[in-house]
């Protein structure tokens, strides 16, 4: 099997959060990674990636920019060689609203509360950097019902819990309110969550979409 020697391996890190960036960054230098350059907004990371030309990037991924998606694309022209590691909150991009088939091939996630420590972003970042290398997850599995829901489903759920009423889920997906509420009930079936008296559905509902988005869960129930 192909190795790399990771500490000639140039690495860009983007996160908008300026902390987490400053602290990932000095923390996998601590592993004598080689991190060339750190940027907290894409058109940044953009400009960094031309000037220094790295052999991968890390990105601490929120899922709700698709600018991101066209940054990555840019990149891969650029460089088809780049390696891509991506860190989310969500084991599932269907809950941002995109799939897999979405990123360049060969990116690889981690689901942040998957990572036991920094080694797992050590392989990560190798695996992205073979030739022919598949996109592939790291990620908790903690509970397999979301694997069974569909993307009619999963887009359901996500418009549910940002709020959008049935109605408005039915004028984003052209289709009935009707069919949007047994949808509904198709996803309280499949993730065990029955009705109880005092308790909203919907909430309920939503609790479960913002657990996968990483919320606490004692504090989404």
């Amino acid at each position: 099997m192909t190795t790399l020697n990771l500490e000639k391996t140039r690495i860009l890190i983007l996160d908008c959060n300026r902390f987490e960036l400053a602290t990932l960054a000095d923390s996998l230098r601590m592993q004598s990674l080689d991190v060339v350059g750190q940027a907290c907004d894409i058109d940044s990371a953009l400009e960094l990636f031309r000037a220094v030309h790295p052999d991968s990037l890390l990105i601490n991924f929120q899922g709700c920019d698709q600018s991101c998606l066209e940054m990555l694309r840019t990149i891969r022209k650029l460089n088809p060689a780049v390696g891509i590691v991506l860190l989310t909150e969500a084991p599932d991009l269907r809950l941002y609203g995109m799939n897999e088939d979405d990123l360049p091939i060969g990116t690889q996630l981690i689901e942040k509360s998957a990572l036991n420590d920094l080694r797992e972003i050590r392989s990560a970042i190798e695996a992205a950097n073979l030739p022919d290398s598949r996109t592939e997850w790291v990620a908790n599995v903690w509970n397999s019902s979301l694997g069974s829901l569909t993307d009619i489903q999963v887009q359901t759920l996500r418009l549910l819990a940002l709020g959008l009423s049935n109605a408005d889920i039915g004028k984003a997906r052209f289709v009935s309110e009707k069919s949007v509420e047994q949808t509904i009930t198709r996803i309280a079936q499949h993730l065990h969550v029955v009705h109880e008296r005092g308790r909203n559905m919907r909430v309920i509902l939503a609790s479960e979409y913002f657990k996968w988005m990483g919320a606490p869960r004692k504090h989404a129930m």
